[in-house]
Formats: C-alpha cells, sequence, structure tokens
C-alpha cells in the first residue's frame, strides 16, 4: 500500500492538471512558463545562448536595416540540401509563385506549436506556394529530427524538412530563431521576413501576418508588411559564427 499511494497522488495531480489545462489553457500557459516549462516570449530555450533580440516592426511595415541577412529583393542564391532522410532537394523559385522557408526545431517548444499552422496555411496555399521546412542547429542531430517529424503524430509538421549544416543557409538569410519565415517571389527574391502572425498562443493570435502576405502576394499585390518580429524561444545553435559566409546578392 506504501507503494500504491504516491502513484495515485501523482494520477490525481496529473488529472487534475490536465483537467485544468482543459478549462483555462491561458492561464495554464503562462503558469508553464512561470515554472519554466516553456519559455516566456524573449527568452531563450537553447542552453547557453541569448535570445535573439528582434527589431520592432516599422510603421510602413518596411524591412529594418538592422536585420542581418536578406532585405527586400535580395536572393540567398541557389539553396540545395538534404532532408532529414538523406535526399538532397534544390529549391526552384519557378515551380510555383510564391516559395515559403520556415525554420524549425524539433525540440522548440515555439516551433512545434507552429505545426498546425504551418500545416493549414501549406494546404490552403498549394497552388500558388511552396513550403519548405529548414533546421540549421547544430545541437540537433539528423536522427533526434526524424524522432519528431516521423513520430506518426498526425498534426506533426508536413513540410519537407532540410538539414542545413553548420547554418551556412541560415547565415545567409539572415535566420536566427524557430520559428522564422522567409517568403520569395518566383524570381527567388524576397518579399517578406519574418514572423507567421502575432501570438504563439493559437487562441491568442489577431494577426495571420504570413496568411495575410501570401494572399496579398498571390493576387499580384504588394503585401501589408514586408517584415514582422517572429515569435520564438530558441536561438539558432551555430557552428562557427564568426566565419565569414557568402552575403545576398542583389538581382
Amino acid at each position: 500500500m506504501k507503494y500504491l499511494t504516491p502513484l495515485v497522488v501523482i494520477g490525481l495531480v496529473a488529472l487534475t492538471g490536465f483537467a485544468t489545462y482543459l478549462f483555462i489553457p491561458e492561464q495554464v500557459e503562462d503558469c508553464c512558463e512561470y515554472i519554466g516549462l516553456l519559455a516566456p516570449e524573449g527568452v531563450s530555450e537553447t542552453p547557453g545562448q541569448a535570445h535573439v533580440d528582434f527589431a520592432s516592426a516599422t510603421p510602413d511595415g518596411s524591412i529594418p536595416d538592422t536585420l542581418p541577412g536578406l532585405k527586400l529583393n535580395d536572393s540567398p542564391g541557389q539553396v540545395s540540401l538534404p532532408d532529414i532522410d538523406g535526399v538532397v532537394h534544390t529549391i526552384d523559385y519557378r515551380a510555383k509563385k510564391l516559395t515559403v522557408i520556415v525554420w524549425v526545431s524539433s525540440f522548440c517548444p515555439t516551433s512545434k506549436i507552429y505545426e498546425e499552422r504551418l500545416n493549414k496555411l501549406a494546404a490552403d496555399f498549394a497552388g500558388d506556394a511552396q513550403f519548405y521546412g529548414i533546421n540549421s542547429s547544430a545541437m540537433e542531430s539528423v536522427q533526434e529530427l526524424k524522432d519528431h517529424y516521423h513520430d506518426g503524430d498526425p498534426d506533426r509538421l508536413k513540410l519537407t524538412v532540410l538539414k542545413d549544416d553548420r547554418n551556412v543557409v541560415a547565415d545567409r538569410f539572415g535566420a536566427r530563431v524557430s520559428a522564422e519565415v522567409f517568403v520569395l517571389d518566383q524570381q527567388g527574391r524576397l518579399q517578406y521576413r519574418g514572423g507567421i502572425d502575432d501570438a504563439r498562443n493559437p487562441t491568442r493570435v489577431g494577426v495571420q501576418y504570413l496568411r495575410v502576405v501570401l494572399s496579398q502576394l498571390s493576387q499580384g499585390k504588394d503585401p501589408e508588411w514586408r517584415y514582422q518580429p517572429a515569435k520564438g524561444c530558441c536561438p539558432i545553435d551555430r557552428v562557427d559564427p564568426e566565419e565569414q559566409k557568402p552575403g545576398p546578392q542583389k538581382s
């Protein structure tokens, strides 16, 4: 009996916690942030790395000069990377009107939170846009990526996930956090970068930045924004951060 009692207590606590989440998920998320199960926005989940301090949105929606990497109409050049099963993909920007590249992580809570939303966006814009995920974190092995993205969860990210060894492509784009998105046109020129929407918690989303931008671009219109700050708690764990990498190419 003395061994059974602790198990009963643990079971009751777990059941209570789950029931509480069902009724007041926002308060539970805030609590999880408080006790450290999920990093608050602006706090890094990557050990030993400070959180990325993103530039604020500009009044006219333009890309701030302080952001590293690609600016409006810059081209990253050819992107050719292996997926997590070892198949090499060379992104053909001409294949669709738009190419959406999002940096993802197998352990980052924010990246996981956005998986269902990215699946929905990829499905809704399948006729006009191709989507790719890229993982550039040195601490995440290909096997860890396989274990996560091939775990059989029906809500798991359905995008092709590419592995950027030594963060060469991430440095070229200026990607710094999961989840961070870049939208390019058929000439491979940047049209939007940054956030998917304005809240990690799906119940708190007020503005769906990426959805609006894709809708406007697919109709041949200038998007309402070229940049919005990305939501993310996991800075990319980089290799050789001081090493010089090729910069963006003007087209």
